[in-house]
């Protein structure tokens, strides 16, 4: 399925201005949500929403356990827009650890610190870990009644001028 231009719009605007999501992991069995600071980038000629986690957060901890996450980016809200009307898009993702010697590390990396530059120090200790959210679809709300279920090619697509190739 092909976006129409307005709604890659509102894809890269949510993907690519917005700086947190709420990421949601299986913590004990239980759903949980946590809020992470994410960059996108390209990783093997696919897209990989880009979070940096630490070894003491759960989330990461959950990461490991059940790479199965999902990810909500919502956009700011606005007194013109009622909260249940704001533009979001959620996206189900298998989390991979990306290991060091791993040879798009540096290019992810660079992509992370282009969008969080005062993130650099943590990427010296040893219990950070970058991790990228390989999207298996997503569901994009574009106001009240107006939502979509896209394929991880289309999201790709709707971003590919616009991330690291």
């Amino acid at each position: 399925m092909n976006l129409s231009l307005e709604l890659v719009g509102l894809v890269r605007a949510l993907l690519l201005n917005r700086g947190v999501a709420a990421l949601a992991t299986l913590h004990d069995g239980l759903p949980s949500a946590s809020m992470v600071p994410f960059a996108t980038a390209m990783a093997t000629g696919r897209l990989a929403v880009l979070v940096h986690v630490s070894g003491l957060a759960a989330h990461t901890r959950d990461m490991q356990s059940h790479p199965e996450v999902c990810l909500l980016v919502t956009a700011a809200e606005s007194a013109d827009v009622p909260p249940q009307a704001l533009p979001r898009i959620s996206i189900p993702a298998v989390a991979e650890f990306v290991r060091r010697d791993h040879e798009d590390y540096a290019t992810l990396e660079a992509a992370y610190l282009a969008k969080f530059p005062e993130a650099a120090p943590l990427f010296g200790f040893a219990d950070f870990s970058l991790v990228a959210l390989v999207p298996t679809s997503a569901r994009l709300v574009a106001g009240f009644a107006r939502a979509t279920t896209v394929s991880a090619d289309t999201l790709q697509a709707a971003l590919a001028d616009h991330t690291d190739a």
